[in-house]
């Protein structure tokens, strides 16, 4: 595969958004504090860390969360 081809081939790839601590909380329209005391307790949505700090949460993470709670 060329170099040309392997990058349209990735560009293809869905890329899935990551949102901090602020941008959850304003989405589900709940305080920042919430959202971290879900995290620390393991209750909400999959947190991913691309760095020491801060968090990030993709949206399909979040949405699956809300699947999963709402069921």
């Amino acid at each position: 595969m060329s170099n040309d081809a392997h990058r349209d081939a990735i560009a293809t790839i869905p890329r899935d958004e990551y949102l901090t601590t602020e941008e959850v909380a304003a989405w589900l329209k709940v305080a920042p504090s919430t959202v971290c005391r879900w995290r620390l307790a393991g209750r909400g949505p999959r947190v991913t860390w691309l760095s020491p700090s801060p968090p990030r949460y993709r949206r399909t993470d979040i949405a699956a969360w809300l699947d999963a709670v709402a069921a």
